[in-house]
């Protein structure tokens, strides 16, 4: 069964007599500047950044879980989720994405890779360390499977992330800090490994 398309009407809800902001009937959310939170991120270093993203990143993966749920327990939840589609699956998790402000999701298949191309994103490059952990965080609670997501590149609105285990994303990191492009790391990537 494919999921069916992520459709965000009445998801946020603004309650301006007292002054709140909700998404999908979860706690109260708070509006802020995009280069106030890249700001922030950035003085606040990696550790605090990363458990901020991973909060967020798992209550996006939380919700989409639960609307392929439709009322179906956890096992159906986590079968639902593998038999889903990845484009469906990167379709839900980009509404997330668009509602939170953070830009609009797309994928990009290199051979057996799978990289998520985010394009609008406010945040710019102070942010791409956030959006590593969030993207991260929310892959990694819908397949119940550690996720890594690298930095490949950064264009001034729109960058590449890819989504892989974590001895490939070190594999990536270092050859893109020695002077790889990210093309050149996802072919090197796809080269059978030394045993």
């Amino acid at each position: 069964m494919a999921a069916a398309r992520y459709e965000p009407e009445g998801d946020v809800t603004f309650d301006l007599k007292h002054g709140l902001v909700h998404l999908g009937g979860a706690p109260a959310r708070v509006l802020v500047p995009a280069d106030a939170l890249s700001l922030l991120c950035e003085t606040a270093g990696k550790e605090a950044t990363s458990a901020f993203g991973k909060a967020i990143g798992r209550a996006m993966g939380l919700r989409v879980a639960a609307r392929l749920a439709e009322g179906r327990d956890a096992d159906e939840v986590r079968a639902a989720v593998h038999r889903a589609s990845v484009e469906s699956l990167v379709d839900q998790l980009g509404g997330d994405f668009s509602i939170a402000g953070l830009g609009s999701i797309g994928i990009e298949r290199w051979g057996h890779a799978l990289v998520i191309v985010l394009d609008h994103c406010p945040m710019e490059q102070r942010g791409d360390g956030l959006i590593e952990v969030i993207l991260s965080e929310a892959v990694t609670t819908l397949a119940a499977r550690q996720t890594h997501a690298v930095l490949l590149e950064r264009q001034s609105t729109r960058a590449r992330f890819l989504l892989t285990n974590e001895a490939a994303a070190e594999r990536v990191r270092a050859w893109l800090t020695s002077g790889s492009s990210w093309g050149d790391a996802l072919a090197r990537l796809h080269a059978p490994q030394p045993s």
